[in-house]
């Protein structure tokens, strides 16, 4: 499974080049479901679906939201899951995904494709916070105090993840939460993507961004390494 994490603000070049090595990967263009949990208002469900319906050819928006119910059963959400191959959890407060998807049977099934080559979950800005190991929730990068953590849906393996990274300076709370929890941590730019299988293994950057990598080794010591999609060096 590719697991894919967007830093947040999306452009439209960007998500063109996803669609194309998303294309090139499955030798056809995949189908995109949306769940849309972490926005605030479900007015803004139309604006999403817009705007990866004009990079996505096949796309589709699941309501499931607190403040909206999608009259689906478990067996016909199941078969609607089952119909899409790339799923991909839209941008707002991550807390809202952890309380409504960790543990749901949508969890459940994409954690089972885990092991199916020819399937992707990603996720921009909240979404992406919410793919890892470990989920940032909140927290001031000048008060490391604090900051939240909670366990995340567990589709990248060995990460936490944090979002917006180079514009909202977040370099010492993702230090901070790597250091104490003794976890890898990357830090991913606005417009940029860094796709993943998912246990770990980097395999692409895309965008106009960095992806920043916090790397905890058992001694204690922390390396650091970032990658552009020009150069791909660290």
């Amino acid at each position: 499974m590719l697991v894919i994490a967007i830093g947040g603000n999306t452009s439209s070049r960007t998500a063109l080049k996803l669609r194309d090595y998303l294309t090139e990967y499955f030798s056809r263009e995949p189908s995109m479901l949306i769940i849309p949990t972490a926005t605030s208002d479900p007015a803004n469900f139309s604006e999403i679906q817009s705007f990866w319906a004009k990079i996505f050819k096949d796309v589709c928006l699941l309501p499931l939201h607190k403040k909206v119910n999608s009259f689906l059963s478990e067996e016909e959400l199941h078969n609607k899951l089952q119909n899409y191959d790339f799923v991909f959890f839209s941008g707002g407060d991550q807390k809202r995904i952890i309380q409504l998807i960790r543990g749901h049977s949508i969890h459940r099934f994409l954690l089972e494709k885990n092991s199916s080559s020819l399937f992707a979950v990603g996720g921009t800005s909240a979404g992406a916070a919410a793919l890892g190991d470990l989920c940032i929730l909140s927290g001031s990068p000048a008060r490391f105090e604090s900051i939240k953590i909670t366990s995340g849906l567990g589709l990248l393996k060995g990460y936490v993840v944090d979002q917006h990274f180079k514009e909202r300076k977040r370099f010492g709370r993702l230090i901070y939460v790597v250091l104490k929890w003794k976890i890898n941590g990357v830090g991913i730019d606005e417009d940029t993507a860094a796709i993943f299988r998912s246990d770990g293994e980097l395999l692409k950057i895309l965008g106009s961004g960095f992806a920043w990598f916090f790397e905890y080794d058992k001694d204690g010591r922390l390396g650091l390494c970032y990658k552009k999609e020009a150069e791909g060096e660290v």
